[in-house]
């Protein structure tokens, strides 16, 4: 076999105009082949298996000294197979000049392909499409888990593959999660290069100036850049890569002296390369397709968790329940507010994958949430609260292809002012009666619209419909049925915070908290954020009162108030607001402001409170309200005290009470119970959890054996959707760093100095930029982008 191949034409001032070449056409394979027979013998094996169509597969002996190559060559030359050509080289040519060669044996589209790849189910297809997507497209390269800026799941990394895994699923989802994009890059990667014949023919073949390798091929891809050109990422392809098994002991010889030449020839490309780093314009492609690849492992059923946007216990709760069961569940909690839902996945490490999905206009609600569940394999749908997107939900559900649960975090579906706050700014105590409840509404501006009938119908609907119910408290559940007669609620109690009172914070640094005063004057706290419904108004009032009545007393607000969200207090120190606190930091703060109670002056009932476990975990008694589930939960436990419905309605009253509890004559009992708050063997989160999931595996178990004629399975949202949710931003190359040159012009590429004569100045420039920037963002991107075989010999040079 000869080294003397027929030249390819000089016509390197071409343009590529007219139609991409068909992806049906002849393309050449050219696998440059030196030593490493192994990798080789797989990467050929690999291509023979998972090609088709009209393609030439070209392996080039580059005169290996290990002789397992030529018993390779001759094995598969006796297979006589009709689309395997092999050839030697008399002499080492190194990469350059073996590409070159290959190039030059036809006028078909090329792929160079390197000898430690394994190729994956419909590559060369997938490459001849994207190729033949754009005129403009000079190369393309796929995903593969080692390729630089075109690694797979982490970019600019060599992600490990295990021998003998199975790439079929990342092939898979990155095909399914695909647009396909076809995106640009500052320069195609050598390992798997798709190279269309005009782009050789307008900018010839490599420059041989690289010598036997490196760098030659982002000369290519700069070149053709400067011509208005384009390097795209296959982003429907994927190829295994090795790496670097092939050129071993050439590095340090080769990398230094070509990285001077590249930056020579293109003094941009670092800057070019910095700026694509940083935007890293291929995140939302790699994570549609990990996200696709996890929905389609199966490996645990999908939840799709439904709440608004205002933060609080619910979504707390909601937090909690993800962080106790990610092993069990693939948990995804959509925050809906109107059209908009932004998204959640929740990852199996704990990490978050983040989706901003706007819905269009002419999408029905049902396809809109039946194409999320199944575009993320959501198996179930679990509303918390539907009050950021109650119309789109409540005409969703009647065509929903999953079931759906409920938990009854408040009680919005029995009356719209969700605390059932009357016009006297009190709890009704529950009014059920239409009529009343209509001249209540009307009698409040933000309800005035709501016909309280068609309302509770509406709620009563969904709620028929719901494969479980779930409420926090026995009150919960029973004042749910009041309104909705008939209805049961499953009980199950929040988790509490796992008694993190009772661990060492992670961070030992001191909380920022507002000073108090050094005496003896006791301190009642009040905990969260706190509106009418929690008692803000009443709050003022017993400040006043105390104030006035120069009672040895003081309030803290751990939390803000409605029209006072930052730290303060007042000169006589008789309240100080804190402001936001972590739910980890209460124990500290509490500690600090020496609080002795924790006081609960809700106007309106709450279903369950988390604060009232957490300040129960930090060793705190409470008062709270006759309503609710406050006075049940305290009336059950005894660490604290329920105020009578005359104290209660009474702000002076109250106040009362609150200074008789804090009174050293009242301290023996305030004592006892804050060791019953503290030995209380609160529900841990992983007991709620356990009670919840069961309730969505029976979910899915009765959906299963459904009757035919609900709604059929749903469609995927399309590709571009997720991708562009996930906040893609096309990239292209900035004409200020790699300005385009006249294409009458574009001639040969400059004629190389001979190594001898250009190569102490260039190693000398090279050592001092790297040891110049090294500590800089733009070394670290330095050695980020340089090919690791460059990198490596770099590092030797500068050290």
């Amino acid at each position: 076999m000869s080294t003397t191949d027929p030249p390819v034409p000089d016509r390197r001032g071409a343009q590529l105009e007219g139609s991409a070449q068909a992806a049906t056409a002849a393309i050449d394979v050219v696998i440059p082949v030196y030593n490493a027979p192994v990798d080789a013998r797989r990467c050929v094996d690999s291509v023979l298996a998972h090609t088709t169509g009209d393609y030439r597969l070209v392996l080039i002996d580059d005169a290996s000294p290990d002789q397992g190559v030529a018993a390779l060559f001759a094995e598969l030359a006796a297979r006589r197979l009709p689309q395997l050509l092999l050839l030697a080289n008399d002499v080492n040519l190194g990469f350059t000049g073996t590409a070159n060669r290959g190039m030059g044996l036809s006028q078909a589209d090329v792929v160079l392909l390197n000898s430690d790849t394994i190729v994956t189910a419909g590559w060369l297809e997938a490459l001849a499409r994207c190729a033949a997507s754009d005129p403009r497209i000079a190369t393309a390269t796929p995903f593969s888990n080692n390729a630089e800026i075109c690694s797979f799941p982490h970019f600019c990394a060599d992600n490990p593959w295990r021998e003998g895994d199975d790439p079929e699923a990342v092939r898979a989802a990155l095909a399914a999660a695909a647009v396909p994009t076809y995106p640009d890059l500052p320069t195609g990667v050598g390992f798997c290069l798709y190279i269309r014949r005009a782009a050789i023919e307008a900018l010839g073949v490599f420059d041989t100036a690289f010598g036997k390798g490196y760098g030659e091929e982002n000369d290519f891809c700069l070149r053709a850049i400067e011509r208005g050109l384009r390097n795209v990422l296959c982003d429907d392809a994927f190829v295994l890569h090795a790496g670097e098994r092939s050129f071993v002991g050439r590095k340090s010889e080769l990398g230094p002296r070509n990285m001077a030449l590249l930056l020579e020839r293109h003094p941009g490309y670092l800057d070019l390369v910095r700026g694509y780093i940083a935007a890293d314009p291929l995140r939302p492609l790699r994570a549609a397709a990990l996200a696709r690849g996890r929905a389609d492992a199966g490996r645990a059923p999908g939840v799709l968790h439904v709440i608004h946007g205002h933060g609080g216990g619910t979504e707390h709760h909601v937090r909690a329940l993800v962080e106790s069961s990610r092993s069990r569940w693939r948990h995804y909690l959509a925050i809906a507010t109107g059209d908009r839902w932004q998204l959640e996945e929740h990852l199996d490490d704990g990490t978050v994958r983040a989706f901003d999905f706007h819905r269009p206009a002419d999408d029905a609600w049902s396809v809109f949430i039946n194409g999320l569940c199944a575009t993320f394999g959501a198996e179930l749908v679990h509303l918390h609260n539907v009050s950021g997107c109650r119309d789109g939900i409540l005409a969703a559900l009647p065509d929903l292809a999953v079931p759906y649960g409920y938990t009854v975090h408040d009680l919005n579906f029995a009356c719209p002012t969700i605390t059932f706050i009357g016009t006297d700014g009190m709890y009704c105590g529950g009014q059920t009666d239409p009529g009343t409840c209509g001249r209540c509404l009307a009698a409040q501006p933000d309800f005035a619209g709501i016909d309280i009938a068609s309302w509770r119908a509406r709620h009563r609907r969904l709620l028929d419909g719901a494969a479980f119910i779930i409420a926090p408290s026995r009150w919960t559940a029973d004042m749910l049925a009041r309104y909705f007669p008939g209805l049961e609620a499953d009980v199950i109690a929040h988790g509490a915070p796992d008694a993190w009172a009772l661990q060492p914070s992670a961070d030992p640094a001191p909380r920022p908290a507002v000073p108090m005063p050094d005496d003896d004057v006791p301190t009642v706290a009040v905990l969260g954020a706190i509106g009418p419904d929690k008692g803000a108004r009443r709050l003022d009032s017993m400040v006043e009162r105390a104030r006035a009545q120069r009672l040895p007393l003081r309030f803290v607000l751990i939390g803000y108030l409605d029209r006072l969200q930052t730290p303060w207090q007042s000169d006589d120190a008789v309240f100080t607001v804190h402001g936001r606190y972590a739910p980890c930091d209460l124990p500290e703060l509490l500690a600090h402001y020496r609080v002795r109670l924790v006081a609960f002056p809700s106007a309106g009932p709450e279903t369950f409170s988390l604060t009232l476990s957490e300040a129960w975990a930090a060793g705190r008694p409470v008062v709270v309200p006759p309503i609710g589930a406050l006075a049940e939960r305290v009336a059950a436990a005894g660490a604290g005290w329920v105020l009578t419905d005359d104290e209660w309605r009474d702000d002076a009253r109250i106040l009362a009470r609150i200074a008789a509890l804090v009174a050293p004559a009242a301290a023996p009992e305030l004592a006892a119970a804050a060791r019953r708050a503290l030995g209380l063997p609160q529900r841990s989160r992983a007991a709620m959890a356990g009670e919840t999931l069961a309730r969505y595996d029976a979910a899915r178990a009765a959906w299963s054996g459904r009757e035919a004629g609900t709604p059929r399975p749903a469609s995927r949202l399309p590709a571009a959707r997720v991708r562009d949710a996930l906040g893609y931003v096309p990239w292209h190359p900035p004409e200020s760093l790699v300005p385009r040159i006249d294409a009458t012009v574009v001639g040969p590429p400059p004629a190389a100095s001979p190594p001898a004569a250009r190569e102490s100045g260039a190693l000398a420039a090279v050592a001092r930029i790297a040891l110049r920037l090294r500590p800089t963002l733009v070394g670290r991107i330095l050695n980020r982008v340089i090919p690791l075989r460059v990198r490596v010999a770099l590092k030797s040079k500068v050290s």
